[in-house]
């Protein structure tokens, strides 16, 4: 259908080349279609027809942020890269539009990737002043919310905007009616895109492994293609039910799922890349829900409930959701007790000294706000054998965290940058860290995770949003909740105190190697049982008032 469709658009811009609608058009269909080099050249043409139309230099500074996150190459030799070519073209949305929010949400964000951070301040900071005119729409993208947004009814407002403007209305199906007998299994699908390397299927594949069949029959809705790789076939074994939809329409989607007769369906993306709203927007299962994919409210009518835990959404804090909130009894985070524990090479060979400290922060760039980095350049300085160990592969980034490191007096060498490798090889290199850092707004999630389970203990700062939260519910869950502190000075101190003092940092390492099998985070069957008994309290929900309908 959409190749079909980009033929049309393509012979049609034959015979207008410069109805930039037409260019657009086609630009967004190519990005459907996967081949997003052959959009940026289709919509940078189209935004010099146009050059007044904002939302065009938005669409086009996204992609090439994608090309950029896709193939990210650090190069040193001048070359200009696809993140130097984002920010050109922010900056001429925020010159046609310098009040516009989803102008300064996605400058900030971009800004972030190459750690320019005052840039990203000065774009935050009129945001949030935006945010103060409530007679205003305040339309954010969710993930971008999410990311640069600290304040939960800021966040949520900025969302809930964000849905009514751009997300479908919901519609049902037209479905068999379907009532769960009483003992029966409860008939549950997981719709994703994640379905193989990657970091949900890392994070979910031992509770489905995990599901008990004669409580749960499980049906996949697959959004991707398959990768050929072993988790790819490890998921298909763990499923009852596979369904391949990654071809059809929304509503041939949604008439598949419906026929299944679900009791609940599980949305595992929320507002992340690859998500279909769409299918659900049909109300295909009667009970729509959730997990894992996004820290935030969903504010869409399709979705009946978010998943979390006490704390990161605490009591009192449902009105920041459209959803109900469904609460698991620890974490809710699932782990996989059987992913590989490689052991750690020798630190000489990932880049790092033999001796000495070693900080990690293995967070997306955009994560790594400037407070944070000032308080760990600030440990570099009074620790001479400490290192900061970062997951950077942006040129332009590195240039200024070293540039950054220079000016609080510490040798640029002692930032040292680790390649993207593949999981086994990073679960191994990560056992050579002897502290993680998370950061705020938006902290570690499966990073910290990943920390945690190779024995390196994780210092969080306590935010005010889910996003922000969730490395907070990950140290309570190894039993380790004194590295959870609640301001920006606390977290100054703890590092420093955790530099000073080696052999409790080796305690908290010794804790996590010794116990890892029996802390609550990793205790893969306990969770499944408990997020089995969430499911079924699922089904019992009542209709819950929606804002946008």
């Amino acid at each position: 259908m959409s190749e079909a469709r980009a033929r049309e658009l393509a012979a049609a811009l034959e015979a207008s080349p410069r109805d930039a609608a037409l260019r657009f058009a086609l630009a967004q269909t190519l990005k459907s279609l996967g081949d997003v080099n052959g959009a940026v050249r289709t919509l940078a043409a189209g935004v010099q027809i146009a050059p007044a139309e904002v939302e065009r230099w938005l669409a086009l500074a996204a992609m090439l942020m994608e090309i950029e996150l896709a193939s990210p190459k650090v190069r040193e030799d001048g070359v200009v890269t696809p993140l130097q070519r984002a920010i050109e073209t922010i900056e001429q949305a925020l010159a046609l539009a310098p009040a516009a929010p989803a102008v300064l949400a996605q400058a900030a964000m971009t800004f972030r990737y190459a750690c320019a951070w005052e840039r990203a301040t000065a774009c935050e900071d009129a945001l949030v002043r935006l945010a103060d005119d409530r007679t205003r729409p305040f339309a954010v993208s969710p993930m971008i919310a999410a990311a640069v947004i600290a304040e939960p009814a800021t966040q949520a407002r900025a969302i809930r905007d964000f849905v009514a403007r751009t997300m479908p209305r919901a519609r049902a199906v037209v479905a068999a009616p379907y009532v769960k007998q009483p003992g029966t299994a409860l008939r549950v699908g997981y719709l994703s895109a994640d379905f193989h390397e990657h970091a949900t299927a890392h994070l979910i594949a031992g509770m489905l492994d995990a599901h008990d069949r004669s409580r749960v029959t499980t049906f996949a809705y697959a959004l991707d293609g398959g990768d050929g790789s072993a988790m790819r076939k490890r998921l298909v074994r763990a499923f009852a039910h596979w369904r391949d939809v990654r071809d059809a329409s929304d509503d041939d989607a949604a008439a598949l799922i419906a026929r299944d007769s679900l009791d609940v369906l599980v949305d595992l993306k929320g507002h992340t890349s690859g998500s279909r709203i769409g299918i659900l927007a049909r109300r295909p299962a009667p009970h729509q829900i959730h997990y894992l994919g996004f820290p935030g409210t969903i504010a869409h009518p399709a979705i009946d409930a978010q998943v979390a835990d006490a704390i990161v959404v605490p009591p009192g804090e449902e009105k920041h959701y459209d959803e109900h909130v469904l609460r698991l009894p620890v974490c809710y985070q699932a782990n996989d007790s059987m992913r590989p524990l490689p052991a750690a090479p020798e630190r000489s060979s990932v880049g790092l000294p033999e001796r000495g400290l070693v900080l990690v922060c293995f967070n997306q760039t955009y994560k790594l706000a400037r407070a944070f980095v000032d308080a760990w350049l600030d440990v570099l300085s009074r620790h001479d054998d400490a290192v900061l160990w970062l997951n950077v592969p942006h040129a332009l980034a590195r240039r200024n965290l070293r540039a950054a490191a220079q000016s609080r007096g510490v040798a640029p060498e002692r930032i040292v940058f680790a390649p993207i490798v593949p999981q086994p090889e990073h679960l191994a290199r990560l056992r050579c860290a002897d502290l993680a850092l998370d950061v705020l707004p938006y902290g570690s999630h499966t990073t910290g995770s990943d920390a945690l389970w190779c024995g390196v203990p994780l210092l969080t700062l306590t935010g005010e949003t889910f996003a922000g939260r969730v490395g907070t519910s990950l140290v309570n869950a190894v039993n380790l909740h004194e590295l959870a502190v609640s301001s920006m000075d606390a977290y100054r101190d703890a590092i420093e105190e955790l530099a000073t003092d080696r052999a409790r940092l080796a305690h908290y390492k010794a804790h996590l190697e010794r116990d890892r099998y029996d802390l609550p985070l990793f205790e893969t069957q306990r969770f499944t049982r408990e997020f089995e008994a969430m499911l079924e309290s699922a089904t019992r929900l009542p209709p819950k008032p929606q804002r946008h309908a």
